[in-house]
């Protein structure tokens, strides 16, 4: 059976899915035989939904999570650079995109930037890949520029 888990409710479907089990995820968390993933579905992300992918579907553990870019390069996401180049927001921006030194696990990256002061319980840059965004009021929002996937 597949199930789609929109915020707080759980919807399960009846019908019989293709053999693939994909069903599109119209809230947030797209959930299969052998994989999960967290990406923007027309609702805004929150740093609880987050915390709460990993726990349910990672087993607790950011490591467990690959962050996965939706755009071929980093300079195709059209928001976050005009800080210093080089700086936290660079950096991560381009290590949430591109993996930081190649790796892409979430709880690695976020290690990496707890180190240069990024918070680990709120990663607002990740939330603004996975929204499209920094506030509802950019052009981009609801166009996610990353997702979370879960291997099982």
């Amino acid at each position: 059976m597949t199930k789609v888990v929109a915020l707080k409710k759980e919807v399960r479907s009846t019908k019989k899915a293709s053999s693939k089990k994909v069903v599109k995820a119209v809230a947030k968390r797209q959930i299969t035989g052998s994989y999960a993933e967290l990406v923007h579905g027309g609702n805004e992300l929150t740093y609880d939904e987050i915390t709460s992918f990993v726990r349910t579907e990672a087993g607790g553990n950011e490591n467990n999570v690959e962050v996965t870019a939706l755009v071929d390069k980093p300079e195709d996401v059209p928001f976050g650079w005009g800080g210093k180049k080089g700086g936290v927001r660079d950096i991560l921006q381009k290590a949430f995109l591109t993996g930081y030194n190649g790796d892409k696990r979430l709880g690695f990256i976020l290690n990496q930037g707890a180190k240069l002061g990024h918070s680990r319980k709120k990663p607002n840059v990740l939330l603004a890949l996975l929204n499209g965004g920094y506030s509802p009021s950019s052009k981009y929002w609801g166009t996610p520029y990353v997702k979370l996937t879960v291997t099982k």
